[in-house]
């Protein structure tokens, strides 16, 4: 079947068609210079039948020239016809022609014609005459093709009913033989315009595709760490969207690696201390084990395996929002803008995402004696188009925010509410809450508020904002309906 694959279809595998695969010039030389050749051979066609014509009416004007001499040369002498012509006339006519020359002069009467003068066997053309109009034609006479021009004109006398019929012929070879040098010139001339056109082709192709081999030279020189869009000023508007698209691309690649370095360069920060923390009390575990009062030794353990069990748990949470960012800006981008979510995402009900988050945040509520608490609207939905996972996330954090922000006590609600087209998910709570001129600050990573004194990494908020900016979304902060605590509003736009 492989084999098959390969050889099935002659294309690729053609001469004509590998020797063009992959050069610009030669795919324009393989379409134009047939074109050009084709266009040339109707035009020398052309031109050989406008020469045809042209010869033929000047070597007709010639004939009839001659036949105007012979028939001012016809006169009558009673019944008879006399013909007086000079020698001079035919010995000029046959000098210019260079070429031989045959001339009948017969008399048409009663239906017959019987010849006067000249070659009698000169064949008269097919058809009826008409009076004092001349006629050409083409035909064979002793072996040679010839060109014989005739006209019949009645005998101007009473009661006459006869005319005398002219004929002149040339062999065609003088008209044949001008009409073939002429012709050849124009092919020759043909032939030289498109060997020029392709000459100018290729060198109109390398000229303009210049500015490529700048670009080609440009991404050669740089590093592997340079990934700076491509300027060029000077690029065919044809090609502006190849490099478009090359810078796009870069763009992308730039901004995956400035996610994956600021990744690294936020969990090697955050991740530092907690670590550092661990290596210290599971050290000072270590050594009270070594107290000769067990007692003691068990107590002093213990306490020191709680803090490293409580230093785990944030760093679990840090590394989970860590690596929620890390996904966001996989998904979308370092430098995404808002609204560019993808058509493709479906779309979800955020009512039925907020339920989840609280079922699951109601343990950690309870855990600190706080009365935290969803309030449903009867048979209202709220369709956006987003990721579920992200969406839960970002809502995870403003809650999980308000629980571990608020004192012991406090109440916490989570509702969900349509305004217009803009779907609202709604934590508020009744704890601290946050100044106003610090709202905006706390949306920056690992931003802490001067004497908070709660665990936290300052990820939660920046994470929400940016996780509800890729899908067209905004979180806002804002004061409690009952002047105290924060009231924090995540709004997406209604999915259609």
């Amino acid at each position: 079947m492989r084999w098959k694959a390969a050889t099935m279809g002659l294309g690729p595998r053609h001469p004509v068609l590998l020797w063009r695969r992959g050069s610009l010039r030669r795919q324009l030389l393989l379409l134009l210079v047939p074109a050009l050749a084709a266009m040339m051979a109707i035009d020398t066609w052309l031109t050989y039948g406008t020469l045809r014509d042209a010869a033929n009416r000047a070597y007709d004007r010639s004939l009839y020239g001659s036949i105007r001499t012979i028939d001012n040369a016809i006169g009558m002498a009673g019944e008879s016809i006399q013909l007086t012509l000079p020698d001079a006339a035919m010995e000029m006519f046959e000098s210019a022609a260079q070429t031989h020359v045959y001339y009948r002069v017969s008399l048409e009467r009663a239906g017959k014609v019987e010849t006067i003068t000249g070659y009698d066997d000169l064949p008269l053309p097919a058809g009826n005459l008409v009076n004092n109009t001349p006629r050409f034609y083409d035909t064979e006479y002793l072996g040679e093709a010839v060109r014989i021009g005739v006209m019949a004109r009645p005998v101007y006398r009473p009661d006459a009913r006869m005319r005398v019929i002219i004929q002149v012929a040339e062999t065609a070879e003088p008209r044949s033989a001008l009409i073939a040098t002429v012709w050849r010139s124009a092919l020759a001339r043909d032939l030289l315009l498109i060997l020029l056109s392709a000459a100018i082709l290729v060198g109109g192709v390398t000229y303009v595709l210049r500015p490529l081999k700048r670009v080609r030279d440009d991404v050669e020189a740089r590093s592997p760490d340079d990934l700076a869009p491509l300027a060029f000023e000077r690029v065919p508007s044809e090609v502006r969207p190849l490099v478009d698209a090359v810078n796009l691309h870069v763009s992308r690649s730039a901004a995956m690696a400035q996610s994956q370095a600021q990744f690294i360069a936020d969990a090697a920060h955050q991740l530092r201390t907690p670590l550092a923390i661990l290596k210290t009390q599971a050290e000072y575990a270590q050594r009270q084990l070594r107290d000769p009062d067990p007692e003691a030794a068990r107590r002093a353990a213990g306490e020191a395996v709680g803090g490293i069990v409580t230093q785990l748990e944030q760093a679990a949470r840090l590394t989970n929002q860590l690596l929620a960012l890390a996904r966001v800006r996989q998904h979308h981008g370092e430098n995404a803008q808002p609204g560019e979510a993808s058509d493709t995402i479906d779309i979800i009900d955020a009512v039925a995402v907020a339920e989840q988050v609280a079922l699951d945040y109601l343990p950690l509520a309870r855990g600190k004696q706080q009365d935290f608490g969803w309030e449903p609207v009867p048979g209202l939905k709220l369709p956006v188009r987003a990721d579920p996972a992200l969406l839960r996330e970002a809502l995870a954090n403003l809650v999980h925010n308000a629980i571990q922000y608020s004192p012991r006590g406090s109440r916490i609600t989570l509702s969900a509410s349509r305004d217009d087209e803009t779907a609202c998910l709604i934590v508020e709570d009744d704890g601290p809450g946050i100044p106003a001129e610090e709202r905006d600050k706390v949306f920056a990573r690992f931003y802490r508020r001067v004497g908070n004194a709660e665990p936290g990494s300052g990820l939660g908020l920046a994470i929400s904002r940016e996780m509800a900016a890729r899908f067209g979304g905004t979180v806002e902060l804002g004061e409690g309906l009952q002047g105290t605590g924060v009231r924090a509003v995540l709004k997406l736009p209604v999915g259609e």
